[in-house]
C-alpha cells in the first residue's frame, strides 16, 4: 500500500451496516445548490480583506451565504447534532452569562462577536452534516486546497502582498492587509492538504509555494504549525511498517526543504533567535498579566473581549487599546472563567478526538494532521473565531463518522 495514497473518492471496505450506512448517506445527495454555497465560503476563508469599508470580513458574509442556503435543504444538513455542538452551545451560554455579570461596556464590540461565535457553531453543525457525503468532503478540500494555493502565489507573486518591517531586521510579507500569522496558519492546512493530493507532480510543488508564503510571514507559530502538520502526516501515514516508512521519508523530505527555506530567510532566521533570547513578541509580559487575572476572577472570567482591554491595560500596552492573551486557554478563562473554558475545551477535545480516529478510515491522517497545525496556532493566539478553526473541526467530525468502528474490517479499494 502506499504511504500517502492522497485524498480518494472511494470509501473504504467496511462491515456491510457500514456499507448500507454509506449507501444511504449517498442517497439523501446533498443539493448542488447548498454544496456551491458551501464551496464558495471555503473559496473564500483565505482571502480576508480587512482593509475593506464594510464592517465584515468576506469569510464572514460568504458563511452568512452558506447558511441561508442550507435552508433548501435542512434535513440533510441539520440531521444530526454531534456531542461537540452541544458543548460550544453550552459555550454560548456562558459567554453570554459572563457578559452580562461582568456588564460589558464594550457591547459594540461584543454583540457582533457573539454573532460570529453563533454564526460558526451553526456552520460547525451544518459543515459536519454535509461532509458525511464523500463526494462534497473531497470537494471542500480540493477547494481549499486550490483557495489557499492562489492565495499563496498572489503573495509569492507581490500581488497584493503588504509588507511590514519588524525590529529584528527585514519585513514580514502577508496579502491584502491580512494578519500575517494568521495567514499563516490557513495555509499550513492547505499546505498540509496539497501533499494529501495527487497528482503529486502538480500538488507538491504547490504546497513548496505555499511553505514559502509561509516563510515571508515570518511568522514562528505559523512556520511551528506547519512543521506539526508535516510531522504527523509523515508519522501517522500508511497501515503496514512499509508504507509508515516511506511516509516518513516523505516527511523528513518535505521538513527538510522546510528547514533549508528558513535558513535562507534572513527574517525569519533572527526572529527565531529573538525568540530564543526571550521576546516572544509581547507574550512574556501579556501570559503574566492574563494569569493574574485568571487567579482574581476563576468563575466567569473578566468578560469575553473585556479580558483584552484588561491586558493591554496591565502591560501599560501604549499603541492599542487591548491586547489578545495569545493562547486559546488563557483567553478562555480570562474572559468567561472556568464555566466558559471548560465546555469549549470538551468541545474541541471531541474534535481532536473525532480526528484521531479517523485515521483508520477513507482520509487516513489528513484530519489529524490539519488539526494538529490548528491546535499548535491556538496555542500561540486566541483563533477562537477563525474560519479554519471550525472548518477543521468539521471535516474532523465528518472524517470520524466515514471511519469502521474496528480497524481491522479496514482496507483500502483499489484505485
Amino acid at each position: 500500500m502506499a504511504a500517502n495514497p492522497g485524498i480518494s473518492p472511494f470509501p473504504v471496505f467496511a462491515p456491510a451496516a457500514a456499507r448500507a450506512q454509506t449507501r444511504a448517506q449517498v442517497q439523501r445527495a446533498v443539493n448542488p445548490f447548498v454544496r456551491a454555497a458551501l464551496y464558495f465560503f471555503v473559496l473564500s476563508i483565505p482571502f480576508e480583506l480587512p482593509q475593506i469599508a464594510i464592517p465584515l470580513e468576506v469569510p464572514t458574509l460568504t458563511g452568512g451565504l452558506f447558511l441561508l442556503a442550507t435552508l433548501v435543504q435542512p434535513s440533510t444538513s441539520y440531521r444530526r447534532i454531534p456531542g461537540a455542538v452541544l458543548w460550544f452551545t453550552v459555550y454560548l451560554w456562558m459567554f453570554g452569562l459572563s457578559t452580562l455579570v461582568n456588564r460589558s461596556t464594550h457591547t459594540d464590540l461584543v454583540v457582533p462577536l457573539f454573532l460570529l461565535m453563533l454564526q460558526l457553531v451553526l456552520v460547525l453543525w451544518a459543515t459536519s452534516n454535509l461532509l458525511r457525503d464523500p463526494r462534497v468532503m473531497r470537494g471542500v478540500l480540493i477547494t481549499l486546497a486550490l483557495a489557499v494555493a492562489l492565495r499563496a502565489g498572489l503573495q509569492v507573486l507581490g500581488i497584493g502582498a503588504t509588507t511590514k518591517e519588524v525590529w529584528t531586521g527585514g519585513e514580514r510579507v502577508s496579502a491584502f492587509g491580512q494578519n500575517p500569522n494568521l495567514a499563516s496558519i490557513i495555509m499550513g492546512v492547505g499546505a498540509v492538504m496539497l501533499v494529501n493530493l495527487r497528482p503529486r507532480l502538480i500538488t507538491w510543488p504547490a504546497a513548496a509555494m505555499v511553505a514559502f508564503a509561509v516563510i515571508q510571514t515570518g511568522s514562528r507559530g505559523g512556520l511551528a504549525c506547519l512543521a506539526m502538520g508535516l510531522l504527523v502526516w509523515a508519522i501517522m501515514s500508511g497501515r503496514t511498517f512499509g508504507a509508515k516508512l516511506r511516509g516518513f521519508g516523505l516527511g523528513v523530505f518535505a521538513l527538510g526543504v522546510l528547514a533549508f527555506g528558513v535558513l535562507r530567510s534572513d527574517m525569519l532566521r533572527t526572529r527565531l533567535l529573538a525568540a530564543e533570547g526571550g521576546s516572544l513578541a509581547g507574550r512574556e509580559h501579556i501570559y503574566p498579566a492574563a494569569i493574574a487575572m485568571i487567579s482574581e476572577r476563576p468563575l466567569l472570567g473578566w468578560g469575553p473581549l473585556e479580558n483584552q482591554f484588561e491586558i493591554a491595560t496591565r502591560i501599560a500596552e501604549q499603541k492599542k487599546d487591548k491586547r489578545d492573551a495569545h493562547n486559546i486557554v488563557l483567553d478562555l478563562l480570562s474572559s468567561t472563567g472556568v464555566l466558559g473554558t471548560i465546555p469549549f475545551l470538551i468541545g474541541m477535545g471531541v474534535c481532536l478526538l473525532s480526528a484521531w480516529r479517523a485515521r483508520r478510515g477513507p482520509y487516513g491522517s489528513l484530519p489529524l494532521a490539519i488539526s494538529s497545525v490548528t491546535f499548535v496556532g491556538c496555542m500561540s493566539g486566541t483563533w477562537i473565531a477563525s474560519k479554519i478553526l471550525w472548518l477543521t473541526f468539521a471535516i474532523a467530525l465528518a472524517a470520524a463518522a466515514a471511519a469502521p468502528r474496528r480497524a481491522a474490517y479496514t482496507r483500502e479499494m483499489p484505485a
